[in-house]
């Protein structure tokens, strides 16, 4: 008898170090994987520091852009507000005295009698005091306004024509294309040139033939309303250049300034990033560390008090079939407790086995046959199910659903397992249902057996917690709690309906859309959570 029990208990042995083997390679892979995540984690942070330090530069870089080129137009600009305001004062002040017919001032050296207008007898005059006097015209006097506002002001004017009487009025080469382009109805004409070696903003504007111009002009074959020729004012720019360049310098430095102390922010958002999970990584590794200090207790723990309880079972066997005869009624009671009580104990510690292992084992995510699950627990159940006479009712017609076979065959056959275990007497038929929407699979176990109290659905999938107060029944109080581990590993949710009166129904929902890393995220998620 001691041989065959000893021979068992290996036996056993070496079975539960082949079952919990793999379970420390998959933790291993588990820790391989959370190393990647870190990385990838770290990896992340940087490149949306890159992100955001590239982005704030290029805004920086556009704003000053623009910004440096609403200051030059604003510059051109006031150049050339300056200029039209210049030849707007000298086209009145031309047009005042063509409509005086000229203006008799004292003859000078500074301003002799014009050669020009010899052959106007009333030219030149004499007061009856004396006083010299000499006629005007609008060019004659507005060339001598032209000269003294340039030296005041820096700014050169001129008045010229394609025909001109006095050389001194002969047009440059850039007059000399706006003339013939006023001669072909053109109103206007400006541009950016160098004069001297200076930057200069050219405006020039046509001169129309009025009644007061023909008493010097009508002898060159001028008409009324004719292009006499034109008025141009030239304005240095580097007033406005130096204007532009101190705006620039204040822009430049504004704006590196808001660049520094944008990518200061980034550097130091980035640093706290950094430090954050670098502590939640130190806190992950520790609480990592001591998570599977607990598993390998947990297998400890389960291996170590496995082997007694499957001796004291034997054992207890062993003694209540060889030694029948030789006991009386409350020993062989006291045998049968102690057989009763061992098998529980053993059924809890392959539950706990179950419940780590539902944390540990990564999916394997495929295209499955949920009516072949259906079927392979009926099958497993048949004998129950017959034996109680309980109808049996699965969907005729189930959509593509992409998820772990084993992972599903074993909620639903906990789910099954639950209802024949809870559903009581009045258990007399299991129903499993499924429905598909766009982004989920849902399915139902339906029994109309014991009821649930609707206070008790709250936490009905809570570890060791039974929902059943009747001592009779056996339970760990794990099979649900696994049950929603694996639910939540796809992704999905878990939940139980019953109205207190008659029947349960237990559903569980699975996405459609659960790539890899979100099984492997919800994976670490409830592993950490727990």
């Amino acid at each position: 008898m001691k041989i065959h029990w000893a021979v068992g208990v290996a036996g056993y042995h070496s079975l539960y170090n082949h079952f919990t083997q793999p379970l420390f390679l998959l933790s291993g892979f588990a820790c391989m994987t959370e190393t990647s995540s870190k990385d990838s984690q770290k990896a992340t942070l940087i490149r949306n520091c890159i992100f955001y330090t590239v982005s704030w530069t290029l805004i920086c870089l556009f704003a000053t852009y623009w910004n440096v080129a609403e200051i030059k137009d604003k510059s051109l600009d006031l150049a050339q507000k300056e200029a039209r305001t210049i030849l707007d004062k000298d086209q009145a002040l031309r047009y005042w005295a063509t409509d005086h017919k000229g203006v008799y001032v004292p003859a000078t050296e500074a301003t002799p009698p014009n050669p020009y207008l010899s052959h106007i007898p009333e030219r030149d005059l004499l007061t009856p005091s004396g006083l010299h006097l000499t006629l005007m015209n609008p060019s004659y006097m507005l060339r001598q306004v032209m000269d003294r506002y340039g030296t005041l002001y820096n700014n050169k004017g001129h008045i010229t024509s394609l025909n001109t009487l006095n050389p001194i009025n002969k047009p440059d080469q850039w007059e000399t294309s706006a003339l013939q382009a006023f001669e072909t109805g053109k109103l206007e004409t400006s541009a950016y040139t160098e004069l001297d070696g200076q930057e200069y903003f050219r405006l020039m504007k046509p001169m129309f033939t009025k009644p007061g111009c023909l008493g010097c002009h009508a002898q060159q074959g001028y008409k009324e309303g004719d292009v006499r020729g034109g008025v141009s004012v030239s304005i240095p720019l580097a007033p406005y250049r130096k204007m532009e360049t101190d705006s620039l310098r204040s822009l430049y430095s504004t704006h590196l300034f808001f660049w520094a102390t944008g990518l200061f922010i980034i550097s130091l958002s980035f640093y706290r990033s950094i430090k954050r999970l670098a502590q939640r990584l130190a806190g992950e590794k520790l609480l990592q560390e001591q998570s599977e200090k607990i598993q390998l207790f947990a297998y400890s723990v389960a291996h170590d008090l496995k082997n007694p309880v499957i001796a004291i079972h034997a054992l207890a066997r062993v003694m209540n079939k060889r030694h029948l005869d030789g006991l009386d009624l409350k020993s062989r009671q006291y045998c049968e407790q102690i057989e009763k009580s061992a098998e529980q104990v053993s059924a809890l510690v392959d539950q706990i086995n179950a419940f780590i292992s539902s944390k540990e084992q990564p999916l394997q995510k495929a295209p499955l046959d949920f009516l072949e699950i259906c079927q392979t627990v009926r099958a497993e159940n048949d004998h129950r199910l017959r034996e109680r006479i309980i109808i049996w009712s699965e969907p005729l017609q189930v959509g593509v659903l992409e998820a772990d076979r084993l992972v599903i065959l074993r909620i639903i056959r906990n789910l099954v397992d639950n209802a024949l275990k809870y559903g009581g007497e009045t258990l007399s038929r299991i129903t499993i249902t499924y429905e598909e929407s766009a982004s989920l699979h849902t399915i139902r176990v339906i029994n109309d057996g014991r009821p649930i109290a609707p206070e008790d659905c709250q936490n009905i999938f809570q570890r060791y917690k039974r929902h059943c107060s009747d001592s009779a029944v056996e339970g760990t109080g794990l099979g649900l709690a696994i049950v929603r581990e694996l639910v939540d590993l796809h992704g999905g949710q878990v939940w139980v309906e019953s109205d207190g009166r008659q029947g349960v129904t237990f559903s569980f929902t699975i996405t459609k859309n659960l790539v890899d890393s979100q099984i492997r995220g919800l994976k670490r998620k409830k592993f950490r959570s727990s």
